[in-house]
């Protein structure tokens, strides 16, 4: 263990050379970088050494969206508590609703320095790392100083541990607890050496989505103007080489949404292409005929969530790629049909949700074309997709009070 933590801190500290480097070119890192030389210093000035304190970390903005109902149970069954909050991505970072944490920062690199600095100055009693993150450091000194440590909402796949093995299997062991969303990945965390492992599903069922601001439920509505609307969500390119094209060629009257994954200069480039009138979410806030317009694109993060309760039918992105899914979750816990890529097989909800009737998978334009038509123009269709994603969703919640009690009672 003890070569294990040397290598570690040495892959660490050489790492961050290399991201001070890519920093002078690449704008996202430069963020993280800038991000973590004030780390140390936030956590100075929010926390005493009596404070208790839970510590939650989560890779980036997604991780966090699962655990923040989480997080407001945890806060209010530990009053007395201080709360920590460390991202990687400043997709996190920058979007995290920070009135629930004492403190938000980057996590510093695993050095062996930066870890011996960072718990000099707290002693969580609890540790909460997110999803799949594993940091065999964090973890080692975390239980050195005392801390219960868990792993909360993993979906482990056989090809995470691959070539990961010695780097991974004695951290695991460390956890007290790890809490997995399914037996797959009870089976593979037991297989290396931990057997305090519970299914507890998926946090995200259990997660509340918040209402819009009445100033923005009144832009959505006067937008969809009691029309049909269509809600395409965290889209790519891949995806939108097929979405585009049905908007251009459709004969229908309906409203369509786009809310890509990456804003920034893709919005403009969709906008662009897009041969009805379109607008960007931040121009028709000010524009007084937001009814006269087909589709509208979200130029913003943190509104796509509450936006699929608008909609007659969702398509979520990510699955004609690469890119990976998704969250379907979201338009599922409003009991909305889903559509599909054809990458979905690693997702259990997705899979599960196919087997049921509540969603479509796609794998070409002439398939993406006629499932919206078959579903768009058939009430019945969509009454009977609406009614199995909402029986799905309702019985899997749960998560957080098998989670809470087990944390509770150790």
């Amino acid at each position: 263990m003890f070569k294990t933590n040397i290598i570690n801190s040495l892959i660490h500290t050489f790492l961050e050379v290399l991201l001070n480097f890519y920093a002078l070119f690449f704008k996202k890192i430069a963020k993280g970088v800038e991000g973590r030389k004030k780390s140390f210093d936030k956590i100075k000035t929010s926390f005493s050494k009596n404070d208790k304190i839970i510590h939650i970390h989560c890779s980036s903005y997604g991780e966090y969206l699962i655990s923040e109902e989480l997080t407001a149970n945890l806060k209010k069954n530990f009053t007395d508590y201080k709360f920590l909050l460390s991202f990687i991505s400043p997709s996190g970072y920058e979007n995290a609703n920070k009135s629930l944490f004492d403190c938000v920062i980057y996590l510093p690199l695993a050095s062996n320095k930066n870890l011996k600095k960072f718990y000099g100055l707290i002693s969580p009693k609890i540790t909460l790392f997110i999803k799949n993150e594993i940091w065999p450091g964090y973890i080692n000194y975390a239980k050195m100083y005392g801390s219960k440590v868990y792993s909360v909402g993993g979906n482990f796949q056989n090809n995470f541990f691959k070539r990961r093995t010695s780097y991974f299997s004695y951290a695991i062991k460390k956890f007290d607890k790890v809490f997995v969303v399914n037996e797959n990945s009870k089976n593979l965390i037991e297989h290396y050496g931990n057997k305090n492992v519970f299914i507890c599903g998926d946090l995200r069922f259990d997660n509340v989505i918040p209402d819009l601001s009445e100033e923005d439920e009144g832009i959505i509505s006067e937008f969809i103007d009691g029309k049909r609307c269509i809600v395409f969500g965290s889209t790519w390119e891949e995806d939108e080489r097929f979405i585009l094209k049905y908007i251009n060629e459709s004969k229908r009257d309906l409203k369509y949404i786009i809310a890509p994954h990456e804003i920034g200069k893709n919005c403009n480039r969709i906008k662009q292409k897009i041969e009805k009138r379109s607008i960007l979410f931040s121009e028709i806030k000010l524009n007084q005929s937001k009814g006269d317009f087909s589709c509208l694109i979200i130029d913003n993060i943190g509104m796509l969530s509450s936006l699929y309760s608008y909609c007659t039918l969702a398509y979520v992105g990510g699955g004609m790629g690469k890119a990976g899914l998704h969250n379907t979750l979201e338009p599922a816990s409003f009991a909305k049909p889903v559509i599909i890529g054809k990458n979905y097989k690693t997702f259990d909800e997705a899979r599960i949700m196919i087997k049921n009737g509540g969603m479509i998978s796609v794998s070409n334009y002439k398939e993406f074309n006629n499932s919206f038509e078959k579903v768009i123009s058939n009430q019945e269709e969509l009454n009977r997709m609406s009614n199995s994603n909402s029986d799905y969703f309702r019985k899997q919640k749960g998560a957080i009070n098998l989670i809470l009690n087990h944390i509770k009672n150790q």
